[in-house]
């Protein structure tokens, strides 16, 4: 079907998606798909080796089709970057009086719903091994932050989701991106940097079966994790339970 490695990127059409977009194109090796809810809005040039599809990714239905599609078109599926996001609102405060039902129920459907049903029609179909998940977190979805309650808990949900998911499928390689802002223009972590890993990652023949990528100096890296964990065994609390059998 397909001699080129085949890369599915959801969230096409935002700031990183389209950054990236132009970087899959660049790559011979690469067949990409791009995902989308606006295929019409991407205009790459139809004589560049890809496929776009429409898909909306708070629907099961839509993406199960989509990925069925894919696999009879383009062939078997060997890398999914889950980068499609309900994205945080700048200014956005006070969730409890100005949150949105209707924008948080998207946000867990898109964030976390929608990227695992990527995972899972990704890797029931086609090879039975070594196929390689790339999701765009935040560091935040470790830690929870503030205001942006929907985001950071979604992505929480989607970490714990791959982790649970590399357990149990060890035959595949999971990566979860926990970067900060990403740079589109007002600072951030450098999209190339991210990049570069991402196609060294593609491109590795045997990488480790889970890893999660942080993009800070080796400094700022240790400090962050050393505070959370400090933090994190300061906030619990163990409690003696009476362990009783079961009495029919």
């Amino acid at each position: 079907m397909n001699d080129k490695i085949v890369v599915v990127l959801t969230g096409s059409g935002g700031r990183f998606g389209s950054f990236l977009v132009k970087k899959l194109l660049t790559v011979s090796e690469i067949f990409p798909v791009f995902l989308t809810s606006e295929p019409e809005e991407l205009k790459l040039d139809s004589s560049m080796s890809h496929k776009v599809y429409k898909v909306t990714l708070s629907s099961a239905k839509s993406i199960k089709n989509v990925f069925y599609r894919i696999y009879d078109e383009c062939g078997d599926v060997d890398v999914l970057i889950n980068n499609a996001v309900v994205n945080t609102i700048p200014g956005f405060s006070d969730f409890i009086n100005n949150s949105d039902d209707q924008r948080v129920y998207e946000a867990y459907k898109v964030n976390v719903a929608g990227a695992l049903f990527c995972i899972k029609y990704t890797l029931n179909r086609g090879g039975t091994s070594g196929k390689k998940i790339i999701n765009i977190l935040s560091r935040r979805a470790l830690t929870g932050h503030k205001r942006h309650v929907e985001y950071f808990s979604s992505k929480a949900g989607l970490y714990n989701a791959t982790k649970t998911l590399a357990t149990d499928y060890p035959m595949h390689c999971f990566r979860n991106i926990m970067s900060g802002n990403i740079n589109t223009g007002e600072g951030g972590d450098s999209p190339n940097s991210m990049w570069n890993y991402f196609r060294e990652f593609v491109f590795d023949p045997n990488p480790p079966h889970y890893l999660e990528i942080y993009y800070e100096n080796r400094v700022e890296y240790y400090v962050y994790l050393f505070r959370y964990y400090f933090r994190h065994f300061r906030s619990c609390k163990r409690v003696n339970i009476k362990r009783e059998k079961f009495q029919k």
